[in-house]
């Protein structure tokens, strides 16, 4: 039972992703992003016309936040095994994935207040608010970037003979969190690649960020796997001793 737990919360990252696939892609077609030259009665058009699909939507992103927090657990609670790992890491590590996930839903917040009623508030009104929503989901990388790394630092303060994570593991968390900082300069550009639907602040960072849920969730399914097999074979080990 503790096993299937520990597993149900390994993939909890690809859930959430699934989740956040469908309802910011599929449902509220957030993406591409929307764009941030757009007038003020550009943007209030679009949340007059696409109401529904974006309350819906990014309440289906909504749901997946449990996801994410079992995920980052599941993770914490493998780097805590390392032997002879600082506690100020694994404490930070949870400190930051948690942190991570107020800038996940504050920006749903603010869309689904912008969402609420367009038709009845003026246009710059809506315009903000979506402004807020996409600037802080995007420019907030602190807590992110600090899972990252230190989730990397962690599993490179490793050096046992069999470590719980692959060292190249450590290396690619490092790489993502510092790939997320690419999106500080989207608060100066409005068009281009650094705005916040442009290549550096939205297409990488985005890229980067799946791409440590897909690796984390495979190596730490591994890691509860091979965690549970070696306390079951040393159990038997200790059962066949007369």
């Amino acid at each position: 039972m503790k096993r299937a737990i520990e597993l149900t919360c390994a993939y909890g990252g690809m859930v959430f992703a699934v989740l956040f696939g469908i309802g910011f892609v599929a449902i509220a077609r957030f993406v591409p992003p929307l764009d941030p030259s757009d007038t003020a009665e550009q943007t209030a058009a679009i949340f007059r016309a696409d109401q529904g699909k974006i309350r819906i939507g990014l309440l289906v992103c909504y749901l997946g936040a449990p996801f994410y927090l079992a995920f980052g657990a599941a993770i914490n609670a493998q780097t805590r095994r390392i032997a002879g790992l600082s506690k100020t890491l694994t404490q930070l590590q949870a400190a930051a994935f948690s942190a991570s996930l107020i800038l996940i839903i504050g920006p749903f917040m603010l869309w689904w207040v912008a969402a609420f009623r367009p038709g009845d508030v003026s246009a710059e009104l809506t315009q903000t608010l979506n402004d807020l929503g996409w600037v802080s989901f995007l420019v907030g990388w602190v807590p992110f970037v600090t899972w990252y790394v230190i989730t990397g630092l962690a599993i490179l303060c490793d050096t046992s003979d069999d470590p719980i994570y692959p060292r190249w593991a450590g290396y690619v968390a490092v790489t993502m969190g510092l790939g997320q900082t690419s999106a500080s300069f989207l608060v100066c550009f409005k068009t281009g690649p650094f705005a916040w639907d442009g290549v550096f602040s939205w297409w990488l960072p985005a890229t980067w960020f799946f791409i440590f849920f897909i690796v984390m969730t495979v190596v730490t399914v591994k890691a509860i796997n091979r965690q549970y097999e070696q306390a079951s074979a040393h159990g038997s080990a200790l059962e066949s001793v007369p």
